[in-house]
């Protein structure tokens, strides 16, 4: 299988976007071959600055999307320790109200007391 029909298949859709946007690295590559001079036809430095203009529009747009993909990585990193925090509180909250309960009914049972009803009262 080839790496973009891989990639494909193994995209999380709503996040398309966010993924390094692969074939138009592709196409940039293949253009630079194809729009290159001929070996043939021009002296040697023409095919240099041909490529190394290529090398340059290249690796800054290779830069761009790896700064998309690392924006993104952050911005979710940061959602799932929010997420994270938040019910790890919600977790402390609970024992703590459990651990309550569980005294204050021990309490009353030592007393020969039942334990009430948390339930609705009419």
């Amino acid at each position: 299988m080839k790496f973009a029909e891989h990639l494909s298949a193994h995209i999380t859709p709503e996040w398309r976007k966010q993924y390094i946007n692969y074939e138009e690295m592709k196409a940039m590559l293949y253009l630079a071959v194809e729009e290159a001079p001929s070996v043939e036809s021009v002296e040697d430095d023409v095919l240099k600055r041909h490529f190394a203009n290529f090398d340059e529009n290249f690796l800054h747009y290779c830069d761009k999307e790896l700064k998309k993909i690392n924006t993104f990585y952050s911005e979710k990193l940061a959602e799932a320790t929010r997420k994270f925090a938040n019910l790890n509180a919600e977790l402390k909250t609970c024992i703590e109200e459990s651990e309550r309960s569980a005294k204050k009914s021990k309490g009353q049972k030592r007393l020969g007391r039942p334990a009430r009803s948390q339930g609705p009262r009419n």
